[in-house]
């Protein structure tokens, strides 16, 4: 069948029009499993940017991996249907970090926080976070929050968890880069099995010169 007998167009269409009317022809020959594509488990992994776009996903990073794009398409939805409560905060900080998250609001600590503010506590086990981390997450935190409430901190309490066994030398030491922030605790514990010489450090860059504690 010719291209005159499947399409409506005039018939002193140019070669451009006749090439594109006869390519887009053919795109009812391709399958395309809309049930997959929208799936957040079965989605190709090189599809999953536009639907993480289609989801309205606020922030995306190619460098993530695999397991944590599809678990932050999956929580679009609810942040996007509770999007303007606390537990949409709390998802959105859920998806990208994957922490134990905590939101405390002004008047469930009238003591160190004014009214209309509240504050983020992230823990994180086994998992190192500095600056960059908490960075990406206030674009987040202020898109699904509402908009009478503001953002006053974001508290990390990070835990790191090890056994050293059968060891002559032990050396357990936490580098922590804050930058211009505050720190206002640090501390250090670890579990040492038939040691012959144990050293435990703690480095804090908390301005232009590391403090070092043992």
């Amino acid at each position: 069948m010719s291209l005159s007998d499947k399409s409506l167009l005039p018939s002193n269409l140019n070669q451009l029009e006749r090439d594109l009317a006869g390519a887009l022809s053919r795109i009812s020959d391709i399958d395309i499993p809309i049930s997959t594509v929208w799936d957040p488990d079965n989605c190709p992994v090189d599809l999953l940017p536009f639907l993480a776009w289609a989801l309205r996903v606020d922030h995306w990073e190619t460098q993530w991996p695999e397991s944590r794009k599809r678990e932050v398409i999956k929580q679009s939805v609810d942040i996007n249907r509770t999007r303007g409560t606390r537990g949409a905060v709390e998802r959105a900080i859920k998806a990208i970090r994957g922490d134990d998250v905590k939101l405390i609001e002004w008047f469930e600590d009238k003591a160190n926080m004014a009214k209309g503010t509240f504050r983020v506590d992230v823990k994180s086990t086994n998992e190192p976070i500095d600056i960059t981390d908490l960075q990406k997450l206030v674009p987040s935190i202020n898109s699904a929050k509402n908009t009478r409430s503001h953002l006053v901190g974001i508290s990390v309490k990070s835990q790191v968890q090890t056994v050293v066994m059968n060891s002559i030398v032990s050396r357990t030491a936490i580098c922590s880069k804050t930058g211009p922030w505050l720190v206002k605790s640090v501390s250090l514990s670890s579990k040492n099995m038939l040691v012959c010489l144990s050293r435990q450090a703690i480095t804090v860059r908390s301005g232009p010169r590391p403090i070092l504690l043992e």
